[in-house]
């Protein structure tokens, strides 16, 4: 059995452009107990074989919002659009017309969250890298149930 690097993957995926990703990244709000079921409900259906859509939940709409701000939509899109990979976060910024500094901090922010990856070639240029083609944003609004906290905007 090969033994799983530091996030998880076996060793022959520690290249994230090495991994199996579905097409569509689904990006949510849900509440824990939502999301944890989701979980089982996907790890049943890997187990039978069938395919599973990358997911990236958030508790309220707030923390979606203070991470998916417009620059970073745009950076999201721009990966998109060169088949998911930049030849480094220079290359980046300056494809968005933007200074290095933010652009590398966005990358680094999204990256925290799962939703893109950062990879190494030669082990001193580091790549942005979204392997997904498309992106869903599912956002659901709702009345607040008595005795929770609404979602902050």
């Amino acid at each position: 059995m090969t033994e799983p690097n530091h996030d998880g993957w076996p060793d022959k995926y520690s290249d994230p452009r090495d991994r199996p990703h579905p097409d569509v990244l689904r990006i949510t709000v849900e509440s824990f107990d939502d999301t944890f079921e989701d979980t089982l409900t996907a790890v049943n259906a890997i187990a039978d074989g069938d395919p599973q859509p990358a997911v990236v939940s958030f508790a309220t709409v707030g923390e979606l919002r203070t991470i998916l701000t417009n620059r970073r939509i745009e950076l999201l899109q721009t990966l998109m659009d060169t088949e998911g990979a930049a030849k480094s976060s220079s290359a980046l910024a300056k494809a968005l017309n933007r200074d290095y500094k933010p652009v590398h901090d966005d990358v680094t922010r999204l990256a925290d969250y799962g939703i893109v990856f950062i990879v190494e070639d030669d082990g001193r240029s580091k790549r942005p890298y979204l392997p997904y083609e498309r992106i869903r944003l599912d956002v659901e609004l709702t009345a607040n149930n008595p005795g929770e906290e609404p979602a902050t905007a």
